[in-house]
């Protein structure tokens, strides 16, 4: 369902209804494998501030 969503939009949408950014990314990449989430990281990194590096720490449950 992901991969045919506007990764724009979702963060634009997200942050208009007050989600932090690991909840962000955590909402896109959640639910993939990591090579999955490694292309939405390359996407929506930069519309969050972050590097794909930062993406994917934030992406693991600690």
């Amino acid at each position: 369902m992901l991969r045919y969503t506007d990764i724009e939009e979702a963060v634009r949408l997200a942050r208009l209804h007050g989600m932090s950014t690991i909840e962000i990314v955590r909402a896109l990449s959640g639910s993939v494998p990591y090579s999955e989430a490694l292309k939405i990281a390359r996407k929506a990194a930069p519309l969050l501030g972050l590097a794909v590096r930062a993406f994917m720490e934030l992406r693991r449950n600690r």
